[in-house]
């Protein structure tokens, strides 16, 4: 039984783009996050010099670690840095970003004192930037291991 070189082609080809989707769809998740965060009225502007600050340098990491992939990938070599490292780089960049994300919700949250729908809204965001950040910084941290290991 021979091997179908058009699905090994669809295969190699589905597979990167499925994750460039959904790193880009977790990208738009995280900054649509800080837009919304930044835009709330609160009385100190810490939360949002942070939130405007760290926040992109999270995502800023994450792109690096994304073309230094995909440069790796498309060379078929380890360049600098290495595929490991620039998944550490994606992982915690986003995972970082997503963190704080979520300490900025939960402040908000509990100096909102608008309508409970609002303060709800906000914890429900604040709840799934945790939930999207402990896989995240787990695989960071399983491929930081890895690339200490290697190094």
């Amino acid at each position: 039984m021979g091997v179908n070189p058009a699905a090994i082609t669809f295969g190699e080809i589905m597979t990167p783009l499925f994750f460039y989707v959904v790193i880009v769809a977790y990208m738009a998740f995280v900054l649509a996050s800080a837009w919304q965060f930044s835009r709330r009225p609160e009385p100190g502007r810490t939360m949002r010099g942070i939130n405007l600050t760290l926040v992109p340098l999270g995502v800023l990491v994450a792109l690096v670690g994304v073309l230094a992939a995909s440069f790796n990938a498309f060379s078929q070599t380890e360049g600098t840095p290495t595929t490991n490292w620039a998944i550490v780089m994606v992982a915690l960049g986003l995972g970082g970003a997503s963190l704080l994300l979520a300490v900025e919700g939960f402040v908000l949250r509990a100096r909102v004192r608008s309508s409970s729908e609002d303060r709800r809204a906000i914890g429900l965001r604040s709840l799934s930037l945790i939930a999207t950040t402990v896989p995240l910084v787990v695989l960071g941290a399983l491929f930081f291991a890895l690339a200490l290991r290697i190094a």
